[in-house]
């Protein structure tokens, strides 16, 4: 698993990029992204499109992510999943907590 992240300046977005499985192995790395993200970012984008699986810590990490930022006036967003980690995030109830996109 590597993750990468970047701050899109114009459109003060900041994106934590996964690839291979996100699982509990990835924790320190996974937080250490979202904590070290521009003050200036409205949106945070999880883009998922490389996650090849993804399991229960992982879906932890996520909500500690959500209720870290805390973000009043902004949104956390999770992209480009495949089938079978939408169909988890789903059946998890996530899309009720995250936009899934």
């Amino acid at each position: 698993m590597s993750i990468t992240s970047r701050f899109l300046d114009e459109a003060q977005e900041y994106q934590v990029i996964l690839s291979g499985r996100f699982d509990f192995s990835q924790l320190s790395e996974f937080r250490d992204a979202y904590e070290n993200a521009p003050a200036k970012a409205k949106k945070y984008a999880i883009d998922m499109r490389a996650v090849e699986m993804i399991d229960s810590s992982a879906l932890g990490m996520l909500l500690k992510m959500k209720r870290s930022l805390n973000l009043a006036d902004g949104e956390i967003v999770i992209t480009n999943c495949s089938n079978d980690v939408e169909k988890i995030l789903k059946i998890a109830k996530f899309d009720l907590m995250f936009s899934i996109q």
